[in-house]
């Protein structure tokens, strides 16, 4: 199996996927072809994933490629990038708070989503359609923000089977098996939504329904007594342990939207905060209900620098390779899947074929879906619930217009994808607040400032 990794030098996420795939024994020779703007970087992280696959005795090779280089003969293309990188994801912060929006992440809805969308749907519709021509019968699956936005331009756009993994559900459910005293399998659910909006449905302990279980201030002396990180198995471990975050109570807004509307939101609070009105447009909230008003530098930087280190530190032979274990996150139980034929189960946003029956159709969701050689086929969830279809149908409202914003170069659009986003409560605004996007991200946009 060739698998391409697309921001294959990232210290962040690149051992974690590649290792995973190096795991999985029946994916043993394959080849992995990493690409990325920073060749050095890219350099880098093939030598480290070498000694990962010598120290597995995985049998895979490694290369550092160019774009049309890697996709020939590609079976599974990963894209994990941001395009402007930290400087641009600042200002995504930065220009919004001078219009009441405080963003808690940034990267899926609201202003700062709406920017991301901009800069990065034109780069994936141009992967898209190179691999049209030349791996026309690969997958693309990736792992980058905003989720559901990239997903839908490219099954839009061009005939490239196109799949988005999100760690936050696994996250959940690794909240949830602790919270509860068992172990990760233990927690059974059904989820429905769009990415960094889902809801759970149906949610069992060891076979039982749990729901009874949901209790804000059983949370709170949970996450008292525990005083420590969470260990969720995902790429989140290892930002939280070089960001430091303390012990902010991440799950605290999920039990209170429990008690008030009967349904669990996927996420940590910080996620599901964005979406609704109110909570990132007050301060004084944000703090009653522990979430975290975030800045990108220097924070991620410093994330950056420290992973930088420890890898080099292992590249030079100061250090020892940490041990392995495969993490939660999909890709490589989905190429496994597609590689052997062996079925497994993944959450993944795709193209809403009726899998959620009251979102519209084409729009991309998120569910759970089966992975064979035959491909990866999203199951049927039902309905979103009637609690929080409204708010969802505003969401995927924002996220098609952005789509089509960004598609097009319409500034009418990015203005009415502003004025529907409940994050902006100040709608006189939208013009001014889109203009001001624009051109600080005017370097990655020339579809706007033909």
């Amino acid at each position: 199996m060739k698998i391409v990794i697309i921001g294959g030098g990232s210290f962040a996420w690149t051992p974690t996927l590649a290792g995973d795939l190096f795991l999985r024994k029946p994916l043993n020779g394959g080849h992995l072809s990493l690409v990325d703007l920073d060749r050095k970087a890219a350099g880098e992280m093939a030598e480290y994933c070498g000694m990962m696959v010598e120290a597995l005795q995985a049998g895979w090779t490694v290369s550092v490629d160019d774009l049309d280089t890697a996709l020939q003969g590609a079976d599974v293309v990963c894209v994990s990038i941001s395009t402007g990188g930290l400087a641009a994801m600042h200002e995504d912060y930065h220009i919004p708070e001078k219009y009441g929006v405080y963003h808690a992440v940034g990267d899926t809805v609201g202003p700062g989503g709406i920017s991301r969308t901009l800069r990065n749907v034109p780069v994936f519709c141009s992967i898209a359609e190179k691999m049209e021509r030349i791996c026309p019968d690969a997958w693309l699956i990736h792992v980058t923000n905003p989720l559901s936005q990239l997903t839908r331009a490219v099954a839009k756009t061009t005939s490239v089977k196109v799949a988005g993994l999100c760690h936050n559900f696994a996250g959940t459910i690794s909240m949830l098996a602790d919270y509860m005293g068992v172990g990760y399998g233990d927690i059974d659910a059904v989820s429905v939504g769009v990415n960094h909006y889902t809801w759970l449905k149906n949610v069992t302990c060891k076979g039982r329904p749990m729901e009874s279980e949901f209790s804000l201030d059983r949370y709170v002396a949970y996450f008292r007594k525990k005083n420590g990180l969470l260990v969720t198995n995902t790429t989140d471990d290892m930002i939280n342990e070089h960001l430091s975050p303390g012990k902010n109570m991440e799950y605290y807004l999920n039990f209170a939207l429990y008690e008030k509307l009967g349904y669990f939101p996927v996420g940590s609070s910080n996620h599901v905060a964005e979406n609704l009105p109110y909570y990132c447009n007050d301060e004084q909230a944000m703090r009653t209900n522990h979430i975290r008003r975030k800045g990108v530098l220097p924070r991620r930087q410093n994330l950056i620098d420290a992973r930088k280190a420890q890898i080099y530190g292992i590249l030079r032979g100061e250090a020892e390779l940490p041990k392995f274990k495969l993490s939660h996150e999909g890709l490589s139980s989905i190429c496994e899947s597609l590689y052997t034929g062996k079925p497994s189960r993944a959450i993944v946003t795709m193209a809403n074929a009726g899998q959620i029956s009251n979102l519209p159709l084409g729009t991309a969701v998120e569910t759970w879906a089966s992975v064979s050689s035959n491909g990866i086929h999203p199951e049927i969830s039902g309905e979103v619930p009637d609690v929080v279809a409204g708010s969802m149908l505003t969401i995927v409202n924002e996220q098609e217009l952005s789509v089509e914003a960004a598609l097009t170069g319409d500034r009418k659009l990015l203005y009415q994808a502003l004025y529907v986003s409940p994050l902006l409560h100040n709608k006189a605004a939208a013009e001014r607040l889109g203009d001001e996007l624009l051109e600080a991200n005017k370097a990655y946009l020339p579809q706007f400032f033909k």
